[in-house]
């Protein structure tokens, strides 16, 4: 689960997006604000924070906390994809069902690191499992994915992975008490491994599609990388496109 200052950041950017809190106005102090909240001031700053980070308010000693903007400002560093977008993503893993297949402490090789955009030779914990849809059981995996967290949140993932069965990137967020801010995707066409054919029930070489997924703290760091792949027939990725 999200962690509780992480909770109430996305509770105020909502009510500056509805308007409760407009641009430009002062937020209530940091005592009352707790108050009303129901939370301690220092849960309440860590919120702060993180609203600061995305480029919504300004914490000035004098002045307190200044509403900037109505949502994150993906230029200043935070948000380059909206927090309902993120959340799909979360309640997508929610509302499947999953089996671990494996969970291995690995060292990144070169032509890995080079897909993963990370440093060869890191070290990560490296979550195999396939995807099914919890409503017909019996169905065809929906996907393969192969899920990379760095070492330095191996310990806490692995340990409270056999009980967590949603988006693991909540226990990545409990294991850094950070939230991600920005998830990056690249989609591309693929064929179907020999390992990854036999766990999906799929032809091997079949067209799939793959999903990587990299996933942000602020300033860019990286908190996790996920690689998905989809067999052609089993799955469609829809986007919006609107003018401004």
């Amino acid at each position: 689960m999200p962690t509780r200052y992480a909770e109430i950041a996305r509770s105020l950017s909502r009510d500056i997006a509805n308007g409760t809190y407009p641009v430009g106005s002062i937020l209530p102090s940091e005592p009352i604000l707790a108050e009303q909240l129901g939370i301690s001031r220092s849960t309440l700053r860590a919120a702060l924070k993180e609203l600061e980070g995305s480029g919504m308010v300004s914490r000035r000693r004098s002045r307190g906390t200044c509403v900037l903007a109505d949502k994150p400002v993906s230029a200043s560093g935070g948000f380059s994809q909206n927090l309902a977008t993120i959340d799909n993503l979360i309640q997508y893993a929610a509302s499947t069902s999953r089996t671990i297949l494996a969970v291995d402490d690995m060292v990144v090789d070169e032509e890995l690191a080079k897909k993963l955009g990370v440093r060869p030779g890191s070290k990560w914990l490296k979550i195999s499992h396939v995807r099914f849809d919890p409503e017909t059981p019996q169905a065809l995996p929906i996907c393969w994915t192969d899920v990379y967290v760095p070492e330095r949140h191996s310990r806490h993932v692995r340990e409270h992975l056999p009980d967590h069965p949603n988006a693991i990137s909540q226990l990545v967020e409990q294991a850094a008490g950070r939230t991600i801010h920005e998830i990056e995707q690249v989609l591309s066409a693929t064929g179907i491994p020999q390992q990854q054919a036999t766990a999906l029930r799929a032809q091997e070489g079949g067209y799939a599609l793959e999903i990587v997924r990299k996933y942000y703290f602020m300033a860019r760091e990286l908190a996790e990388v996920s690689v998905s792949i989809h067999p052609a027939d089993r799955f469609a990725y829809k986007v919006q496109l609107s003018r401004r």
